[in-house]
């Protein structure tokens, strides 16, 4: 059974479709990047899929429980933290999941257990006497998601959770979301591609309302990946790109410094050498000469189009 399944779905502001005729699955206890350019339709897409915009057609469900807007069924399966979560900032931590639990009847016996569990998972236990309002932004996030598992939701949906974090708080983030993963289906939308090549097991991606393509990120890579050949020279290589870019076996070239990322158009040059011969020839020494897979983000330009 899917976690998530949504079939069909179109959503219409007026003259506008902001999601159009949207199909996907989401394989449970999987973590999946819910990807797209700004205005792709994401965060539509998310509210519909936890009720709180209704769909103009198609269906939506979490398991085998329909999502109907104004009904809250579906949502007792579903854990959420919006892309800007707002939080009672003069409560302490501890006070506002207290307060989160009350929400959803916890029992008393059994409430300040599962709170405790909840601060030691997103690493709060420290500062759940503090107050919300000397909370960093890594903080608040991962107090966001604690209070998205009071209900212990089989799914966790996040929307940006860690794009307006610095480096140390999203890292903090991921590893929360990292130890989740074992026992929850985690969707969750970002801009940060090089944070889906770390923990997603598949993507989805949209663009412009419409599904672009559902994947495992391994298969991903494999059907879509060609190899790119990375070179580091002791100069400026300026002085060969034009003669390179010419070259029938390379596809894209892109200067960092004195390093060269080059695509390949023809991966049978490696097999004779091609590219080792060319660079012989010109009057520039090689440091570093290596083959690495693309990025997710090399292949989210190429899928979207936007090297157009």
């Amino acid at each position: 059974m899917n976690a998530i399944s949504v079939k069909s779905v179109t959503k219409k502001f007026k003259k506008f479709t902001a999601v159009d005729d949207l199909s996907f699955n989401v394989t449970k206890n999987h973590v999946v990047g819910f990807l797209g350019p700004n205005g792709a339709g994401k965060t539509t897409t998310i509210r519909m899929i936890v009720g709180l915009s209704k769909q103009t057609e198609g269906f939506i469900s979490i398991g085998d429980t329909p999502v109907i807007f104004g009904q809250s069924e579906s949502n007792r399966k579903v854990g959420y933290l919006p892309e800007a979560p707002a939080f009672y900032s003069w409560m302490t931590g501890f006070e506002y999941l207290s307060f989160i639990a009350d929400i959803f009847e916890l029992a008393p016996d059994k409430k300040i257990q599962k709170l405790e569990e909840l601060l030691k998972l997103v690493d709060l236990s420290s500062a759940k006497n503090k107050r919300i309002s000397t909370y960093s932004g890594g903080m608040k996030q991962r107090l966001g998601i604690a209070q998205a598992l009071i209900g212990d939701p089989e799914v966790l949906i996040l929307d940006e959770p860690v794009s307006a974090l610095d480096p140390v708080g999203r890292k903090e983030v991921l590893r929360v979301i990292e130890n989740l993963k074992k026992d929850k289906t985690i969707f969750f939308s970002t801009h940060i591609l090089s944070d889906v090549d770390r923990i997603c097991d598949d993507i989805i991606l949209i663009n412009e309302g419409k599904l672009i393509i559902s994947s495992s990120l391994a298969d991903l890579k494999t059907k879509y990946a060609s190899p790119i050949l990375e070179v580091e020279f002791d100069g400026e290589p300026t002085t060969i790109l034009t003669s390179l870019e010419s070259e029938k076996w390379v596809s894209k070239v892109e200067k960092d410094g004195n390093r060269l990322k080059i695509w390949l158009k023809d991966e049978t040059a490696l097999g004779s050498n091609t590219p080792l011969l060319f660079f012989s020839k010109q009057k520039l020494g090689v440091l570093r000469y290596g083959l690495t897979l693309p990025e997710t983000e090399d292949l989210f330009i190429r899928l979207i189009g936007g090297e157009k």
